[in-house]
């Protein structure tokens, strides 16, 4: 497959899976370890139309959108919120959700409870509409937890990425591409239209307590960013764009995008912290 079939196919993609989604994920932890999880996930109305007309040219015209009265396909229904609670670990329950729907974005987001943070796994990939809001089972992008309480009381919670996969080098993945040469300039605007809009983030916030420690700079208060990724920051990065194009991971892109504005990665394994 050539790279501009590749990029072809992955704008595709993009636009009726997870392309142009806003997914913000915050795990709320008490100092016993249970807590809630807010996920909210939105995508671009434009583009939510056009998934809908994908979707009836392919059949589904319960997806089309109402000409007549303008409206903007719901992608994700409560039904589908309820249903990703397990998908979240064992313990987790369903609390609330309610529609994201501004002249911008249409989406909706949803409220979980939890027993026990080291039965939770959340993944590092946004959700993709119908596809069930989170993924059907453990996956290698999956963010762990474990939790100790500490002799003075406090607590002390350690978020564990997966390990990168290393079993193929980046110059190994090179020499299976077809030698051409740099992305043209249409190549370029189908990545940009891949990942116009696209932003993640997950958050780990200990509120009402404090933090007493952390290994993460990234800290505000009570919350920790464990993962930010705003890919509007690469419009105008031509290079770097054509780098990330086709990560072989998400673990890849972290290392590729270290540094770069708009994105917050951890590189460490594990990021502790300490809290009461």
């Amino acid at each position: 497959m050539t790279r501009t079939a590749r990029l072809s196919l992955a704008a595709f993609v993009c636009v009726f899976a997870s392309g142009c989604i806003t997914a913000s994920t915050v795990i709320h932890v008490k100092p016993d370890g249970s807590g809630t999880i807010e996920q909210a996930v939105a995508m671009k109305a434009e583009a939510a139309e056009q998934l809908a007309a994908m979707a009836s040219g392919f059949g589904g015209d319960s997806a089309k959108p109402d000409a007549a009265k303008g409206a903007v396909p719901e992608l994700f229904s409560e039904k589908e919120m309820r249903d990703a609670a397990t998908k979240y670990g064992d313990g987790v329950a369903f609390v609330s959700s309610k529609p994201i729907k501004t002249k911008e974005l249409v989406g909706r987001s949803a409220i979980y409870s939890f027993t026990d943070i080291t039965k939770v796994h959340i993944n590092q990939k946004p959700p993709a509409p119908k596809d069930g809001m989170a993924p059907s089972s453990k996956s290698a992008d999956d963010v762990a937890f474990k939790f100790a309480k500490q002799p003075g009381g406090s607590s002390l919670l350690t978020v564990v990425f997966p390990e990168p996969d290393l079993t193929k080098t980046k110059a190994e993945k090179k020499d299976d591409r077809p030698k051409t040469e740099k992305p043209d300039s249409q190549q370029l605007e189908m990545a940009k239209k891949m990942f116009d809009g696209l932003h993640i983030s997950i958050d780990l916030d200990v509120a009402p307590g404090h933090i007493v420690k952390t290994n993460s700079p990234y800290v505000e208060g009570s919350k920790v960013t464990l993962l930010e990724m705003d890919f509007s920051a690469l419009m105008t990065n031509d290079k770097l764009l054509s780098e990330v194009a086709e990560p072989g991971s998400i673990e890849e892109a972290k290392k590729l995008l270290q540094g770069v504005k708009g994105f917050k990665v951890n590189l460490d394994r594990e990021v502790s912290v300490e809290f009461k």
